[in-house]
């Protein structure tokens, strides 16, 4: 909370916007710590799927009650550890587009293949 509140202080620029993504179980707080008009808040991650039983997940559908209009996807982390492919990530990119939200798509080498 104070992290957004501090951030949300500054005078942004109009010419900028500046996106933050705390984890999924300080989103809330980090929406209504947010005065700015300037600073975006973003999830970290989407379920490629729309609402439905999917435990755990979040579905762009959430993402949006919640207000929410950027997610980021395919992030490393989630690539790595938990075996998010392209065609995953591309999906839920794809999703989200079509609902109207800003994607924030990852893409990268691993470090072992930057120094290579």
């Amino acid at each position: 909370k104070s992290h957004v509140a501090a951030i949300a202080a500054h005078k942004i620029p109009d010419s900028v916007d500046v996106v933050i993504a705390p984890s999924a179980v300080h989103l809330s707080t980090a929406i209504a710590a947010n005065t700015s008009k300037q600073l975006r808040i973003a999830a970290q991650n989407v379920y490629l799927e729309g609402n439905g039983a999917w435990t755990g997940e979040t579905s762009v559908e959430m993402l949006q009650d919640m207000g929410l209009k950027h997610v980021i996807v395919g992030h490393s982390e989630r690539r790595r550890i938990m075996g998010e492919t392209d065609e995953q990530s591309a999906k839920k990119a794809k999703r989200a587009l079509e609902k109207g939200m800003t994607v924030i798509f990852c893409v990268g080498e691993t470090l072992d293949e930057r120094k290579a």
